[in-house]
């Protein structure tokens, strides 16, 4: 294996599984001296059943045997995944993985965020360097330990005018870039849920036979109920302001469960009262906590629904709703994984990787745990190099 490289090129390979657990998303990601990032390709892997179960499981609690065992078999079937994706992308640097978050209740002095998957299983897959555990270091500071991929939007989608970057994953992240002149800080949080009440009610209502509402077909089908919608953009999440995030310890299955239980209508009713949720809380937020913008670029698997689409629009008719990849070409399933590539390079290079004013983190820290491969003595002499060319031709990545 190509370990060393190109003398001016850092390649990473990020891996994302997110709040939905459907699977794994694994993005290549080049870092040139120059500051310039360059999107290498995109493969993703979906759960096994059998697995994605016990992933879902382990948020409702599992034994300390339970959740070793779960924490083994994520590892092996991350090394899978970035093994493969070695082989279909190209060689690599390095693997950063996100893990799989189990637990995120950041708050407080005894706050923590728990994500698992045995990184020795992915560098004894591979023989490479991984970069993990990136949300502690920021918790530890004193922040939310969220969201961390705003830095790597200010990196590559940074414009003239300011922006709005939404992702909709299992929760929906929201990501407002100042422009070029304005000297204003970055903005970012959780807005609340993204796909994940969606996905829940599509999976209790079919026994699981569905993972989601493709399409928003079912949602289509119904009619929201204003009055509930009402009541519930009332939750206390909704109306605190950031810096904050969020999981499925707040929403998720249980959420659901609960309101479809207590609901008096069509199922189809409650679909589409939970997808004005999604889009209304995004938009309340956009209106309550940022400056607005003209435009939004939308990722995230949210982004391939088209009812949730044209209800965001609806809700923010003076923004340009755009869908990401068809603007910038970085397939919605692959941005995430590209910050985390992003993030294990600022990991390597010993750069901050948070931004406080985003986090509430006290300060800015360096993000990650770096786990040695069989290319680490190799990996030291090109970070050494990498770092004085970066240094004499335009200085830290971080903006």
């Amino acid at each position: 294996m190509d370990s060393a490289g190109p003398k001016g090129v850092l390649r990473g390979l990020g891996l994302m599984s997110g709040t939905s657990a459907d699977g794994v998303d694994a993005a290549r990601l080049d870092l040139d001296t120059d500051g310039r990032c360059r999107y290498r390709g995109w493969v993703g892997m979906p759960y096994p059943p059998d697995l994605r179960a016990v992933v879902l499981a382990a948020n409702d609690g599992l034994t300390v045997e339970a959740m070793a065992r779960l924490d083994r078999r994520l590892g092996q079937f991350y090394g899978v995944v970035a093994r493969d994706a070695v082989q279909g992308l190209g060689p690599v640097d390095f693997v950063a993985i996100h893990g799989q978050t189990i637990r995120h209740q950041p708050a407080g002095s005894e706050g923590f965020t728990v994500q698992i998957g045995s990184v020795a299983d992915v560098v004894a897959a591979t023989g490479l360097t991984v970069v993990n555990d990136f949300r502690r270091a920021d918790v530890a500071a004193g922040g939310q330990g969220a969201p961390l991929v705003p830095p790597f939007h200010q990196q590559i989608f940074a414009a003239p005018g300011a922006r709005l970057i939404l992702n909709l994953g299992g929760m929906a992240n929201l990501t407002w870039l100042p422009g070029s002149h304005d000297p204003r800080p970055v903005l970012a949080f959780d807005t609340g849920p993204g796909n994940v009440l969606l996905d829940a009610l599509a999976g209790l209502h079919s026994g699981g036979r569905f993972h989601c509402d493709q399409e928003g077909r079912m949602a289509l089908a119904g009619v929201a109920n204003q009055a509930v919608l009402a009541e519930w953009l009332d939750w206390p999440y909704f109306l605190s302001p950031p810096p904050k995030s969020t999981g499925r310890e707040v929403f998720g299955v249980p959420l659901v469960a609960k309101l479809l239980g207590q609901w008096q209508g069509r199922v189809e009713d409650l679909m589409a009262t939970l997808l004005a949720l999604t889009a209304q809380s995004v938009a309340q937020a956009i209106r309550s906590w940022t400056p607005g913008s003209p435009e939004m670029l939308v990722f995230g698997g949210g982004a391939e629904n088209p009812a949730l689409l044209a209800a965001l629009q609806r809700a923010l008719p003076a923004i340009r709703i755009v869908h990401g990849a068809q603007a910038t070409g970085i397939p919605s399933q692959a941005l995430e994984a590209l910050a985390f590539a992003w993030l294990g390079a600022q990991c390597l290079l010993g750069r901050p990787g948070n931004l406080p004013a985003v986090t509430g983190a006290a300060r800015t820290v360096v993000l990650g745990g770096i786990h040695p491969g069989d290319n680490w003595s190799l990996l030291m002499k090109k970070m050494i190099r990498y770092n004085n060319e970066l240094k004499s031709e335009c200085g830290a990545v971080l903006r």
